[in-house]
Formats: C-alpha cells, structure tokens, sequence
C-alpha cells in the first residue's frame, strides 16, 4: 500500500547574477549563464534552478511516478515505529483531529469530513497563504533579505534553532526555508520586505482568501502564531488546490532538508541545516505532493496535504489534533483507507 518515493535534491545553490527589476528569468547555457528574477512567469524557472529539473506546469499526482514549546517551534521528531509493510489503518474513516476533511484533488468532491465548515486556528498552515501572496507578488525573488529583531516580535514567542538576527538569504531561500522548516522569522521577514509593505501584505492574504471562495478564513499574521488566523477545513482544502498549480509552492513544500549557506552580518558565513517538519515528507514514505503542518497551544496538531493513493489524488486537511502521534494516526489511518477506496 505504501509509495516509497525519495524525493531527492539535484541541485544546490542558486547562481544570481545580474538582477534587473522587472526582468523575467532568462538563462543561457554554460559559464556565461545569466541569471536574473521578477515577474510571475520567474517562479517555474526558479524551481528549475533550484533543483536541476526542467521547468513544468504542476498537475495533481496521477499515479506517475513537536507538541508545545516556549518558541513554537514545529521540529516534530516524531518517527513511526512501525515497517515499511505494516498497515495501521483501522478498516474506517473515523479522525480524532477535531476537524477534518480528504476531497478528491481533481474533482474538488468531498470523501471524507468531520467538522468541516467549522472555522479553527490554523496555526502555521497559514504559511501556504503567505507562500502565495510571496509567489503572486512578482517581487524580485534574488533579492537578499536580512532577518530583522522586528521578526522576532510576533504574537508569540517566534524562537528559531536555525535563524538569527542578522541572518541574509535570498527570498527564494527564505520562502523555502518557511515553507520546509516553518520558520517563523522566515515568514514574518517575507511579509514585512514585500515591496507594498507588511500591512498590506496582510491585506492581500485576507483579499485571496475572499477571491478564492474562503468565507471562513481570516489573517492577521504571516506565520500563523497569531490565534486570530483561522479557517475550516472546507477552506484550507479550496487553498490547497490553488497553491499546488505553484510549482514552487509544491517543491519547497515537499523538500525533505536542505543545507544552507547563511551569511550573518555580525558573525560572518554558517551552514545551516534544516529539514521538512512533516515526517512523511521527511522518510519518503508517501508520494507527497504539497505538504503544510501547523502547531500552536489554541490550534493543536494541525496538517495539510496531497498525496496519491491508488492512482487517484486526494487532499488531506486535520485541524486540532490533541497531540503530534494522533495527527499522524488521522493520516495515515485516512491514506490507508483511500487506498481500498473505489473512485467514481
């Protein structure tokens, strides 16, 4: 039943020479390559640079193929012990997540729900609006961004093992270190360097979410720490299916770690190493398409995410589980059963 998939990365740094404001990306092969971003139709490519692949439009899969702390952090270590040909599905649909909801990706047709026009905190699955305000921008993707105190000073305490005051990474670096790692100053520093300013970033989060159809949904925060953030499963399902045609969306979403080379400008060059804060994503257990998870204390255990299961794509929301192992229980308990489902 389980699809092994190792997602591995290719490519590693991103070369950015010669920016020019409102350029496209355009490439020219071998050592005179020049490379420069802006604009929306940059983003394919920038996922092509990033990863050594070719540049496509993102399709729904088809069959080819940590609980509270002080800083928020959401570095789940949790592992399954169980073997790669042990099933732990309980035979129903049933989720012990206080909201839920699996829809067929292609289709939009409900499969499963619970509670699923209830409006909840959403916690850091907020992050995949902030990733499409990011993408939708045309903001110059090359352009280094510097970690700011001001992005420490979010509702909650906005910790980081990773990130420090001072820290530079390029945009496209810190929308991928948000959306794998869900760091917090990453968010914040996205919204707050957009080139229309941070409050009508906010803004333009809440505008999507009323063009899209998402009656429920409200931001006040790009990072989700804010409890105030919140939407049903019924809308975060709407987003998900909007975010995946992202390419760049999906991959770094989907990215299992990454090593990054960080400039502070106090402490001079590091590496830093990070990796997905969904373990499915992590072990290559599963063919994951687009993948968000959230946690804070008024939210609880919350995920989002596609994935293929007997050829046939489903997206899966869980809001307020009540701990990290009933999470991955609703998920794989929901991933087991969508694979004896028969699609119509």
């Amino acid at each position: 039943m389980k699809t092994l998939l190792k997602k591995t990365l290719l490519g590693a740094v991103i070369a950015l020479v010669g920016v020019q404001s409102n350029a496209e990306l355009n490439m020219q092969t071998g050592s005179q390559a020049k490379v420069s971003w802006g604009g929306q139709g940059s983003l394919d490519k920038a996922r092509a640079i990033m990863y050594n692949s070719t540049p496509q439009t993102t399709s729904f899969n088809s069959g080819n193929y940590n609980n509270y702390n002080n800083s928020y952090s959401e570095d789940d270590s949790y592992n399954p012990a169980w073997s790669q040909d042990t099933t732990r599905a309980s035979g129903s649909y049933f989720a012990n997540s206080k909201g839920a909801l699996v829809v067929d990706a292609l289709t939009g047709n409900t499969i499963y729900e619970k509670n699923a026009d209830i409006a909840r905190p959403i916690a850091s699955i907020s992050k995949l609006m902030t990733a499409v305000v990011v993408a939708e921008s045309g903001a110059n993707m090359s352009e280094t961004l510097t970690i700011s105190p001001l992005d420490f000073k979010t509702p909650k305490q906005s910790g980081s093992d990773r990130l420090k005051v001072g820290d530079q990474l390029n945009r496209a670096e810190m929308l991928l270190m948000m959306m794998m790692k869900s760091e917090n100053p990453a968010a914040k520093a996205l919204a707050r360097t957009d080139p229309m300013g941070y409050d009508n970033f906010i803004s333009r989060m809440n505008q999507k979410a009323r063009e899209l159809g998402m009656t429920q949904t409200r931001y006040y925060d790009p990072s989700g720490l804010d409890s105030r953030n919140v939407a049903s499963p019924r809308d975060l399902a709407i987003l998900a299916r909007y975010a995946y045609k992202h390419n760049l969306i999906s991959q770094f979403s989907t990215t299992p770690s990454r090593q990054f080379g960080v400039n502070n400008i106090n402490s001079g060059y590091r590496t830093i190493a990070a990796r997905s804060t969904n373990y499915m994503v992590r072990d290559g257990l599963y063919n994951i398409g687009l993948s968000k998870t959230g946690y804070i204390r008024e939210a609880g255990n919350c995920v989002l995410f596609e994935t293929n299961v007997g050829n046939r794509p489903a997206i899966v929301v869980l809001l307020g589980a009540n701990d990290s192992k009933t999470r991955w229980n609703d998920a794989e308990n929901i991933i087991a059963n969508l694979s004896m489902r028969r699609f119509t």
